[in-house]
């Protein structure tokens, strides 16, 4: 359970989470890893991989909030339909091979829907972040 969701900065995406109400612009998911994700859509749209930014880090409860990487963000708000479809289609192929399910119709609507936050963003000057629990 988690969101990717848009904030001004760090200290007021440290008050998101599920235990507290926001009218920030969210794209909900469940049953993935989105750090994991975050990195493979990164490396299949930019040809990079940087590193997750913390700003709550995950404790023993399994809760931590991420900045997505500014490269990320940038590639979602700009690349073409195909390229996401690529991106997903290779998320949900690596998904399924650690035992993961993950359609490809979910993968495709998910990466459009964070695809679309991230213009979004830009267009507000504001930044991407992600909360979740681990699952």
């Amino acid at each position: 359970m988690g969101e990717f969701f848009l904030a001004g900065d760090d200290e007021s995406a440290l008050r998101v989470g599920p235990r507290s109400s926001h009218d920030f612009p969210a794209v909900p998911f469940d049953g993935m890893y989105p750090d994991d994700a975050v990195l493979r859509w990164e490396a299949q749209l930019t040809g990079a991989e940087s590193t997750i930014r913390d700003v709550v880090p995950m404790a023993n409860d399994g809760f931590t909030v991420f900045a997505v990487p500014e490269p990320l963000c940038t590639a979602l708000a700009t690349v073409g339909r195909d390229r996401l479809r690529a991106a997903a289609l290779a998320w949900a192929e690596a998904a399924s091979e650690a035992d993961d399910e993950l359609s490809l119709d979910n993968a495709l609507d998910l990466l459009d829907r964070v695809s679309a936050l991230a213009v979004s963003g830009g267009e507000t000057h504001l930044h991407l972040y992600c909360w979740y629990f681990a699952p």
